[in-house]
């Protein structure tokens, strides 16, 4: 149906009106809106605190290396954000794990209930195999149970003749058959003559009868059969293995310690992309102090908005199934702690002498 001239006038005049945050402390607000864990982005993209921390970290890391050029101390200011990106990092993973610990046995219970809504709403679909998988679980026999009781309760209604096609179909359905074979089936036949039609009974069935009474026969009929199958299901309830379900219960805060879903994936690969960009990072700077110290021009280049987006710009979009398999950060010389750098070490003591020198000791 085509929007009319006048629905047009007043979906532009409505955005007109939509001119979103005015003011500085609005416009704050609203840039954290899509925040959902820091972990990519920068500048705004990041919480104040973290703005702040990452402040404090430069000063530290500033007064620890003494950065002697512009591009070195442009490389400790992207170590100190990266650093606080990998402590946050760090942070998430296990605010995720304790929350996973905390309510891992109410989900586990929760998944199996879910588990059995799932299968009772394919029973019209699939009945013959959602009845043998309801049946495997306490839950499910339950739910079954719970489905007998309705159509009894209906079958031996004094009131009023509550027994229709609806019911009988269903009893059919909760035994694991079809109620639309074609073959007209013994629970029809008896359906049937409870609502007083006997066409579809075998003549030696309820024998001697006639009218009511025959139809209360086959109610009764039908009631033995329903009470022969709840039996045979409260039976099968006591066979299955509670110690096995009770152990997969107990289990399940053990299995909440990793969390193979597509978000810890990828926020896994997030925390490895940082933590290769940290240590990247100080061996940059360790390469330009190391150059500045011998008088030579560095060839190693930093832009500061490239290299606080480097790590989010390589993962936003990507799908994690597609990157399963990317390696791990692995030990290597260049990832030594970045307080050892031999030339720092040697610049300092030398610095220390000419003083001792110059003032003499003591």
């Amino acid at each position: 149906m085509p929007t009319s001239e006048a629905r047009i006038k007043a979906n532009r005049e409505n955005a007109k009106k939509s001119t979103g945050p005015r003011t500085a402390e609005g416009k704050a607000r609203s840039r954290c809106n899509a925040l959902k864990h820091g972990l990519t982005g920068s500048g705004v993209a990041l919480p104040t605190e973290d703005q702040a921390e990452i402040t404090r970290c430069f000063a530290a890391m500033q007064a620890e290396f003494l950065p002697s050029t512009e591009l070195a101390e442009k490389l400790v200011r992207r170590a100190a954000f990266l650093s606080v990106r990998l402590e946050r990092s760090e942070k998430h993973e296990t605010a995720e794990t304790s929350r996973r610990i905390r309510h891992a046995v109410e989900k586990f219970d929760d998944e199996r209930l879910a588990a059995v809504e799932a299968l009772a709403a394919t029973i019209q679909r699939e009945p013959s195999t959602t009845s043998r998988r309801l049946q495997t679980t306490p839950e499910g026999i339950d739910w079954l149970l719970a489905q007998w009781d309705i159509l009894l309760a209906d079958l031996v209604h004094k009131g009023r003749d509550c027994w229709s096609t609806n019911h009988w179909s269903r009893f059919e359905m909760l035994l694991g058959r079809n109620p639309a074979d074609w073959r007209i089936g013994r629970i029809y036949a008896l359906s049937q003559a409870v609502d007083g039609s006997f066409f579809h009974l075998d003549p030696a069935d309820g024998e001697g009868l006639e009218g009511p009474d025959r139809a209360e026969w086959a109610r009764g009929e039908l009631k033995r059969m329903m009470d022969v199958e709840m039996t045979r299901l409260q039976e099968a309830r006591i066979k299955l293995n509670p110690d096995a379900i009770a152990a997969d219960r107990r289990e399940a805060v053990d299995r909440a310690l990793f969390d193979p879903s597509p978000e810890a994936v990828l926020a896994r690969k997030y925390e490895a992309a940082t933590e290769r960009a940290l240590f990247r990072t100080l061996k940059e700077l360790r390469q330009v102090e190391a150059e500045a110290a011998r008088g030579e021009e560095s060839d190693v280049t930093v832009d500061e908005e490239e290299a606080c987006e480097e790590m989010g710009s390589n993962l936003q979009g990507t799908d994690p199934e597609a990157t399963e398999d990317a390696p791990e950060p692995s030990p290597s010389p260049d990832r030594e702690p970045p307080t050892i750098f031999p030339l720092l070490e040697r610049r300092k003591e030398a610095r220390i002498e000419a003083e001792t020198v110059e003032n003499g000791p003591g």
